[in-house]
């Protein structure tokens, strides 16, 4: 640890990828995936079983109030279809969306959840005096989230994040003009290609400056969004909206609306489900029978569940075009601040290849000099791999220790 000028008093690491509940961040499009495999993915099947969940709104994927409205879409078709019982499998954004809404028709729902809480990928936890999310942190598209209009009523403390003003370095110079590089490569790559090929073809005919900007702007813009390499991602995956619609975060934590939404409901804790028998009805969910049944669990574990029969074709092609981005979170508390301050709290570092690209600095709202940093795609192979937690905690202080330099030299671009 003798490189670090700074150390921090307590460190967390997430290992989502790890998670055999989740297997990764939320669903990405890989190649030849389109938004239509989303909706395909959510239609209901035999009348009686729905998929739910982020990866099944193509409106707002891999956000949690995309689960949330998936949650109550899948919820108003079983109402329609007359069900008495309703089994809904997770207790995640979507899970609770769907089992309030049913228990509002007055219909007699039961919520199993695999792990030993509620709210799925959205997890606060204490490090050090405050509370932090290892999981989703923000509430995004802010106008148009009811999760936000939810926090609101509540009186839940809100912090905006401005992620269009980030205090941005590189490590070999200025920061170059990177949301021009951005638009200029959505509009001029050969979406015909799959996207490897087609960013390739693109940067064959740009001048080395062109080429750097791109590079960054696909590092930060869609790499650190999508949660996997160019070559595991579909070319659709450029048009997916991610953050920067007045996005606000809860300082006290996510779990605290995550709570307040379960309140009430008749959620069993412990319950995997390993099998989904909709042969015939009722429809058998392990030692559970309910008229339909609303599945939630993320795409990468829909794999664990055994369908009786399997999946229909529209339904298992759909999965075959969605999988799990990877994506890991790296909090770091200090006793003192001592990075440079960005006004909007959001920070970008630019560094070949890419490692931490994206850190908020939730100083001013917890109270503590914290910061987390985020890391995505392959660049978790380079750094997570054969590393202890410390080790990875020692890297993302290298990381944020040579912003922060880059910061003071070369001048920040705000």
């Amino acid at each position: 640890m003798d490189s670090l000028r700074h150390h921090p008093t307590v460190f967390h690491v997430t290992h989502w990828g790890d998670d055999p509940f989740s297997r990764g961040a939320y669903s990405t499009l890989l190649p030849g995936g389109t938004p239509e495999h989303r909706r395909r993915l959510g239609e209901v099947i035999g009348g009686k079983l729905m998929l739910a969940g982020e990866a099944c709104n193509p409106v707002a994927p891999a956000m949690t109030h995309g689960a949330w409205n998936d949650g109550l879409r899948a919820a108003e078709v079983a109402i329609e279809s007359g069900a008495r019982r309703v089994v809904v499998i997770g207790a995640g954004f979507a899970g609770l969306a769907a089992a309030r809404r049913l228990r509002e028709a007055g219909i007699d729902c039961v919520v199993l959840e695999a792990r030993d809480r509620v709210g799925g990928r959205v997890h606060s936890i204490t490090l050090g005096p405050v509370r932090v999310d290892e999981g989703a942190a923000w509430l995004q598209q802010f106008d148009d989230n009811p999760l936000a209009a939810h926090a609101q009523h509540l009186g839940l403390p809100l912090r905006e994040t401005d992620f269009g003003q980030p205090l941005a370095a590189a490590a070999d110079g200025p920061v170059p003009d990177i949301d021009a590089a951005w638009e200029a490569l959505r509009a001029g790559i050969d979406r015909r290609l799959p996207l490897a090929d087609g960013v390739t073809r693109y940067l064959e005919n740009c001048d080395e400056p062109t080429r750097r900007a791109t590079r960054f702007a696909l590092d930060a813009n869609l790499i650190l969004e999508a949660c996997l390499p160019l070559e595991s991602l579909s070319v659709a995956a450029l048009d997916e909206e991610g953050v920067g619609a007045g996005d606000r975060f809860l300082p006290q934590g996510y779990s605290q609306l995550v709570e307040q939404l379960a309140a009430g409901l008749d959620i069993r804790l412990n319950r995997p489900v390993s099998a989904i028998d909709w042969s015939d009805s009722p429809v058998r969910v392990d030692d559970e029978v309910a008229d339909f049944c609303i599945c939630t669990v993320p795409v990468g574990v829909l794999r664990d569940i055994h369908f009786n029969p399997p999946l229909p074709p529209a339904q298992q092609t759909a999965l075959d075009h969605l999988g799990m981005g990877q994506l890991e979170k790296v909090v770091l508390q200090f006793d003192e601040r001592w990075w440079p301050v960005s006004p909007s709290g959001y920070l970008r570092w630019y560094d070949t290849p890419a490692s931490f690209g994206e850190w908020l600095d939730l100083t001013d709202a917890v109270g503590t000099p914290t910061v987390a940093g985020l890391i995505a795609a392959d660049a978790l192979e380079r750094v997570f791999a054969g590393r202890s937690d410390e080790e990875i905690a020692h890297a993302a202080c290298k990381a944020l220790q040579a912003w922060a330099d880059a910061i003071r030299n070369n001048g920040a671009d705000l």
